[in-house]
């Protein structure tokens, strides 16, 4: 009896061994996902439930493993709150991750409420966020307007450039004269 099992036992271990050394299968490469081109897309962010972004560009590549969709070759990017054009955001891409917030390499965000336009981050730096709560980040910002010029660092504001936090803001003023309005230079802005 003693034999039998001794038999088994060495049959297993080796079958074991066996089983053991052999090299493991290489896992199925994920698919690459979808890519279109000459893409109109609208974004409804769930964190912002009032707005939505509307997105024109040459191509749209959709990576199923992070969930993110990288916009490239933007040719008009625009967030609406409610049917108002709320601003225009122009940068060379924008990835949209699962939480539909935005990243971009730079941007400039034109803001119609204010006649604001709004140089986020620069070539060649540190990538620019935009939080569909709580607006955006970037490295720097120079921000642009009939009555002002600011810029600053370490910048983060809502969408409204409204609640502004930053480093070393400097700013330039410009005076009219009196009773006249200086021109907004932004398409709809007031």
């Amino acid at each position: 009896m003693v034999r039998y099992a001794l038999i088994v036992l060495g049959l297993v271990l080796g079958l074991s061994v066996f089983f053991a050394t052999r090299p493991v299968p290489k896992p199925p490469v994920p698919p690459q996902g979808v890519r279109l081109e000459n893409v109109s897309l609208v974004l409804y962010p769930e964190q912002d439930p009032e707005a939505k972004w509307r997105f024109r560009a040459k191509e749209v590549v959709q990576d199923p493993g992070s969930r993110e969709s990288k916009v490239k070759g933007l040719e008009e990017g625009a967030r609406y709150v409610g049917d108002k054009l709320d601003l225009r955001l122009h940068a060379p891409e924008v990835t949209i991750d699962r939480n539909d917030n935005l990243q971009a390499p730079y941007a400039t965000a034109e803001i119609l409420k204010g006649c604001l336009s709004v140089d986020l981050g620069a070539p060649g730096g540190p990538p620019v966020s935009i939080d569909q709560r709580s607006g955006f980040a970037a490295p720097t910002v120079r921000i642009s307007s009939p009555t002002y010029n600011a810029s600053g660092v370490n910048f983060t504001s809502d969408f409204a450039i409204e609640h502004i936090r930053w480093g070393n803001p400097t700013w330039k003023f410009y005076d009219y004269p009196e009773g006249q309005t200086p021109p907004c230079t932004i398409k709809g802005g007031d």
